[in-house]
């Protein structure tokens, strides 16, 4: 399984969410499937620390997929 965070940076604040995937899936991958959603939906539903969190798709501005690694999980 691939660990990934997902940054989301909307008008006012920043959201991430962890997501774990099959080994064969990208952080490529994972963007295209984002940006369906969000082109799709006024709304996107994700998991942030503080619990489930909604999104509106019309304040977001940038989103950023990036890998985690085993290094990165052990340090929090």
């Amino acid at each position: 399984m691939n660990k990934f965070r997902v940054c989301y940076i909307l008008d006012d604040k920043v959201k991430t969410e962890n997501i774990v995937k099959d080994l064969n899936i990208q952080a490529g991958q994972i963007f295209e499937e984002l940006v369906k959603k969000i082109a799709t939906s006024n709304f996107l539903k994700i998991r942030s620390e503080q619990g489930l969190d909604r999104l509106d798709t019309s304040r977001i501005r940038y989103i950023r997929v990036s890998i985690l690694n085993e290094k990165e999980l052990l340090k929090k």
